[in-house]
């Protein structure tokens, strides 16, 4: 992944609340297969690149009581155990945790916590664009209520379109049958919200019951206060910073495709925009980088990768 990405949006940024995804992408739900190269891939994350301060932070004592657990743990590992105990205590075995955002109607993943996920899940769910066709996004109350849901169920909704087929099999075959999901409005920024989502290998949801639920609940909320509040990535400089946060959602994801390599027809393809859209973005980004060409608008920016890294 390219390491620019980190600077597109701070992973640990508030949280979120969904925008209806399903107006957004109902064309591709219908097609049997994902269309172009697709949007960008999120900034994937684990503990292990989590900054995390020396000393408990001096507020930590108010934490609620799993999130300060999670702070006097002593290292990665024992943060792991804990979860990983929770997790199993109430009958999941993956927590997912990403940030999520829209942009012209096209669903965006921002970051990825990949930690305690399940990895054989994570790579099908996004080389094959699942979030397009998943309809736990379109289906989980906006208030921020979980959704119980179990793959049986799924299937009776989802009807028979080939993506959505696929969708099912890739679940099944990743060994996921029933979960909880939910979602958290961005008090920052309106077209962003965090998806948390346990899953489980047990079938149906009657085993799902109101006291799992809200452990459930408190355990994911109790990472994101973790992630949001009490940790963050490595910060980038603060010239990148400046003119990261003065751009647009579309000029970051522009940028972004720049620096992968993509050509302007490519950007507008995977970002669903006109060419006259992307160019004058380019002119904007150049005038913004102070670059008079793309070759020096990829040097200039690429700046920021270095300085991160450094």
């Amino acid at each position: 992944m390219n390491a620019f990405a980190s600077l597109i949006r701070p992973a640990l940024a508030a949280s979120a609340n969904p925008r209806s995804v399903a107006a957004s992408s109902r064309a591709s739900q219908d097609g049997d297969q994902p269309q172009g190269g697709g949007p960008p891939l999120p900034q994937f994350y684990s503990e292990a690149q989590l900054y995390l301060p020396q000393a408990r932070p001096p507020h930590a004592d108010g934490a609620p009581g799993f999130v300060g657990e999670l702070l006097d743990a002593g290292s990665i590992e024992a943060r792991g155990d804990l979860i990983r105990a929770m997790l199993h205590a109430i009958g999941f075995e993956w927590l997912s945790y990403g940030v999520i955002t829209q942009l012209r109607g096209q669903l965006l993943h921002l970051s990825f916590f990949t930690s305690h996920a399940n990895p054989q899940w994570t790579e099908r769910y996004f080389s094959q664009r699942h979030y397009e066709v998943d309809p736990r996004f379109r289906d989980a109350p906006a208030s921020g209520l979980p959704l119980v849901w179990d793959i049986d169920r799924l299937e009776a909704s989802s009807g028979s379109a080939g993506r959505r087929q696929r969708f099912l099999a890739d679940l099944r075959g990743s060994g996921i049958r029933s979960g909880v999901y939910f979602r958290l409005a961005s008090p920052t920024h309106v077209n962003e919200h965090t998806v948390i989502s346990l899953l489980s290998r047990s079938p149906g949801r009657d085993w799902i019951t109101d006291a799992v639920v809200g452990r459930a609940l408190v355990l994911g909320l109790s990472l994101h206060d973790y992630l949001s509040r009490h940790s963050r990535l490595p910060a980038a400089p603060a010239a990148a910073r400046a003119e990261m946060s003065a751009m647009s959602a579309t000029q970051q994801y522009v940028l972004q495709l720049l620096l992968e390599g993509c050509s302007d027809k490519e950007i507008a393809h995977r970002l669903r925009l006109s060419a006259h859209t992307v160019d004058y973005h380019m002119r904007q980004l150049r005038r913004r980088f102070a670059a008079r060409n793309r070759v020096q608008l990829v040097n200039a920016a690429s700046q920021g990768q270095q300085g991160e890294g450094s």
